[in-house]
Parts: structure tokens; sequence; C-alpha cells
């Protein structure tokens, strides 16, 4: 009896102890999974051996903290000697989660502390694949950047990370990919010998497949894979939105021969940048052989532009999703429209007011001007990397995964690194410093370079839209001042359309002007833009007199005299 005893007791308080380091563990997983690094460091103090502990498939603490892309938990993990080489019992190890998470400073930690970047798992992945399979773009040119990886390499199913991210459709890894020949095989099938073009088909990724067909050529697209299907027959197996746009465009193209160039939707953009001016012209012909009820007309053109702009936005209605040139058509024409009807019908009516003639005949051409100077002004594109305060060197993403707490930002589509204040616009597709906004009545960003200049012309558009309102009424006054207020209107309406119309497109345009230069004057009065620094809009600290006094060295291009101290371009000066 007494061995049997002496087995009991050593035997229980074993599995109590298992009992309890496995609690121990649990906690610690949902401490990480809650980002809670008081507690990890706590646990993992207590019992340094629950870092080396499997749970749920094979998982350790620090595969949990890499999926979750804490860097400080990840680090305590590191330091408390986890292995960044164990695998999960599907033989992925912390980095490929790294990887998979898009963490590219802690993907930069787990190889400074050994992590290996040639291991794949199960399905013969490398962290090139788990870093495409969550469009994690920054990892990818981490691996590029620091061990020049192959990315044309393939798992078990012969997929490239292309192929991955053209199935799951994550367009700014393709766009990535797709920027260096070196880094993508478009012709390269995968095991059921689908092309990227294939999957991207079958997904209904419309832009996607414009892309892909643009840079591999028209012969992909009449590529038949295993099964015997072609892209457009992937794409026409499904009637989502995306898939019947994706099969259009593919269809267009099957019968082109293999030479042809993929091109983006060219007359339709030139079609709705000249429509609103084309179709003024036409109500201003018919309205000179209509001498009445040329009302109606134009309400049948303003229910057609209705129809026509219904659903408009930023980009085309078209699978390339170029910039949509519409609002700055419409602006345009809004301006020549304005100017040639008041020079050839009213100038005559106005011109023996002398201070009406001579604002007319500054303002006018100043329009004109700013118009040509701002669409020719570069907005303050960044060309280059920024460079190392110390050293003056250009930095890298690598770089910024070194640093503590960076300073700048990197941006993988122009493939640069960049300073705290400037921003990539994806309707320019370029990186902008002192982003304010992007127009889309004049089609571009406006930033550092051009935002002065664009008050300046949204200030003598004001001025100049006031000055047609008052010389319409000086107009009507000498044509129809000995009418009843009844008649003239009757008149108007039926007779005098084209002036009319101008009339209250201005009107308009003038509120929508006036609140948007009070909306400027507010912003960079204190030393801001409307994208950086808004939580200082309704900064207190500066008087209305210094508010004016910074607006108007804003306009002349000068230093603001008021310095706001809580400023972000202020703060940061020596970097703009």
């Amino acid at each position: 009896m007494q061995p049997l005893q002496a087995v009991q007791q050593v035997s229980v308080p074993s599995v109590t102890s298992n009992n309890t380091q496995n609690a121990a563990f649990e906690m610690l997983m949902n401490a990480i999974g809650s980002v809670l690094g008081p507690v990890v460091h706590q646990l993992i103090t207590s019992d340094p051996s629950l870092v080396h502990i499997k749970g749920w498939h094979g998982m350790t603490a620090l595969h949990r903290a890499c999926l979750i892309g804490d860097y400080n938990i990840v680090l305590m993990l590191v330091q408390a000697n986890s292995d960044v080489n164990a695998l999960t019992d599907f033989e992925e190890s912390p980095l490929h989660y790294a990887s998979k998470r898009g963490m590219p400073t802690i993907v930069h930690l787990l190889v400074q502390c050994g992590a290996k970047t040639d291991t794949r798992d199960k399905r013969e992945r490398n962290v090139l694949h788990h870093a495409a399979e969550n469009g994690a773009v920054q990892v990818l040119k981490y691996f590029e950047d620091i061990f020049g990886l192959n990315f044309k390499e393939v798992d078990a199913n012969l997929q490239s990370p292309l192929h991955i991210a053209c199935d799951l459709g994550h367009l700014e890894v393709c766009r990535f990919l797709l920027a260096k020949e070196e880094r993508c095989n478009l012709q390269q099938a995968d095991g059921n010998g689908n092309l990227p073009i294939h999957l991207t088909a079958k997904g209904g990724y419309a832009h996607l497949t414009w892309l892909l067909l643009s840079a591999s050529g028209v012969s992909a697209g009449k590529i038949r894979n295993k099964f015997g299907f072609t892209a457009l027959d992937l794409s026409m197996q499904n009637d989502k939105r995306g898939h019947k746009n994706t099969a259009l465009f593919l269809q267009h193209y099957h019968s082109k021969p293999d030479n042809t160039k993929v091109t983006g939707p060219i007359y339709t953009w030139y079609f709705l940048l000249l429509y609103p001016f084309v179709l003024f012209t036409i109500l201003i012909v018919i309205t000179r052989f209509i001498k009445s009820h040329q009302y109606i007309a134009f309400l049948i053109a303003g229910v057609q532009v209705l129809v026509q702009v219904k659903g408009l936005s930023a980009r085309m209605p078209d699978i390339s999703r170029w910039p949509n040139p519409f609002f700055i058509g419409f602006f345009s024409a809004g301006i020549f429209h304005t100017i040639i009807c008041f020079v050839c019908l009213m100038f005559i009516y106005v011109y023996e007011n002398i201070i009406f003639l001579l604002l007319s005949l500054t303002t006018i051409p100043l329009l004109l001007f700013f118009f040509y100077k701002f669409m020719v002004q570069d907005p303050g594109r960044c060309t280059g990397s920024a460079r190392d305060p110390q050293t003056g060197k250009s930095l890298t993403l690598v770089d910024l995964c070194r640093m503590q707490q960076p300073k700048y930002v990197y941006c993988h589509v122009c493939d640069i690194v960049n300073n705290m204040l400037t921003k990539h616009c994806k309707l320019c597709d370029i990186c902008v410093q002192g982003m304010d906004h992007h127009c889309l009545f004049l089609l571009k960003c406006v930033a550092k370079n051009n935002h002065a200049l664009f008050i300046r012309l949204i200030m003598v558009c004001f001025v100049n839209m006031c000055l047609y309102c008052l010389g319409f009424f000086i107009y009507t006054y000498t044509q129809y001042g000995q009418l009843a207020f009844s008649e003239i209107v009757s008149k108007l309406i039926h007779e005098e359309m084209w002036p009319l119309s101008l009339l209250l497109l201005n009107g308009l345009s003038a509120f929508w002007s006036a609140n948007l230069i009070y909306f400027q004057y507010t912003v960079v009065s204190r030393g801001v833009t409307s994208y950086f620094g808004e939580e200082f809009h309704r900064d207190k600290n500066m008087s209305t007199r210094q508010q004016l006094d910074n607006f108007a060295a804003f306009l002349m291009g000068r230093s603001l005299p008021h310095k706001n101290a809580y400023s972000p371009f202020v703060q940061h000066t020596e970097v703009l």
C-alpha cells in the first residue's frame, strides 16, 4: 500500500501543476488577444516556460502576438526567449503570421532575432505568399529590399503571390507587383491552368482585370485553363455586377487581334469633359431661332443633364476607374459661357459706368490667367524620399522599421518615404506635400505649391460672378425697365433664357464660393489645411486681426506673421 500511496502523492501535484500552467497559458493567450501588455509581462515573468507551450493547432504565444500585431508584446515575448522559428501544426512560423498581419516593424524584429525567411508551410507557401494573402504591400517591399526574395516562387498549387492577390482581389498588392516586370509573370499558370487574369475574372474584380489585360495583352484573355475556360467564360458564369462589367470588357477585346492595345475610355473621357460646354452652346444656338418659350429647351436640357450625371462620382463609371472630368468640364463651361454672354450681350449696356468697366477689364483677364496658372502649376508633388536630418541619406522602408517612433510614412504606390504632412492622392495617383484637398471641379490636388493660388482663383471667380449678376440687372433694367415686374419675368423666361440661366448658375456658384472662401480663411489663418490639423480649426488663441494678417500673408506667399503653436506646419517647418 505504501508504494501506491507514494505514487498517488507524487502524481496528484503533477496534474495540479499541469492544470495551473495550462490555465496560465490560456490567460496569456487571452491577454495577448486583448492587447493587455502589463498582464502579458506579469505572466511570462512569473512563469517563463509559458512562451514555449503550444496551444490550439500548435500556436505559441508568439504566433498569437504576431497575428494580433502588437509590437511591444512581440518584443516582450522575444526577450523572454520565445522560439522565433516555432512551427504550428500547419508548419507556419511566427514570421508567416507577422507577414500575414502586415506589420513590417514586427517582421523586422523577428528577422533581427533570427527568424528564417525561407520556411514554407504545408501548402508550400513562404512569407511572400502569406503577405500577399492579406494585402500586406509594405511587408512585400521589406522582403524585396532586404533579402531580394523572388516574387515568382510558387506554392504547392503552383500559385505565385500575384495569383493569391488576384484570387482575393487585393488591388494594392497587384499594383505593386505589376509595377516592375521582374516581380511577376503574367503568363504563369497555376495547378488548374489559371493565369492571374482567370482568377480576377472569376472573382468579378473588374478593375483588376483591366489592369492585367492592359499589362499582359489581349492574348491573355483568350487562353484557356485546364477545364477549357477562358477569362471571359469564368466571368460569365456569375451574375453579379462586377462579373457583368468584367464580361463586357473582356467580350469587347475577345475578337480583337492579339496585338491590339488595351486602352481606357478615351472618347468617353473627352465626352464628359466637353459635354457641358457643347450642350450649353447648342442651347444658345436654339435660342437664336426660337423667339419665345425658350425655357422649354432649357428645361429639357436640364432634365437630360440630371439624368446624365445621376450617380456620377469622382471616378468615371468604367472599370478603368479614371478620374471623372465632368466636374471640371462643368466649371470651365460656366466660366467661358459667362464671359461670352457678358462680353457679347451685356457689355454695351454697362461700359458707360467707368468703375464697372475697369472691374470688368481687370477681373476677367485675371480669372483666365489664374485658371490657366492653376492648371499648369505643380501642387507639390513628391518625387523622392525624405532625407535623414542627420546624414542626409534618402530614407527607406527599412529605416522606418528601425525607428521607435518614426515621423515618416511609406507610400507603396509611389515607393517613397514621406514626412507626416504628405498624403497620397488616389485620384491623381501622386504624393503631395501639405495636402488641403482634391478639387473635383479643377481635377487637381490643392496642396503646398498651389493652395494660395487656389484661394485667389476662387476669390476672383466670386468677383466675376457678382459682376455678371450686377451686369444682368443693368442689362434687364435698360432693356425692360419700362415694363411691370411680372412682364419682365415673363419676357426673360420666354426670350432671354441664355442670360437668365447664367444668372441662376452664377448666383448659386457665388453663394458656394463665398462659403468656400470663408472656410479656407478659417483654415489657413491658423496655419493648417483642410486635411491636416482639422482639430486646430477651432483654436481661439488668435485674434481676428491676427487671423486676417495671416490670411493676407498666405495669399501673398509670405510666411505667417502670427504662429499657432499647435499647428502641425509650424512644428514641422523644417520638413516642408
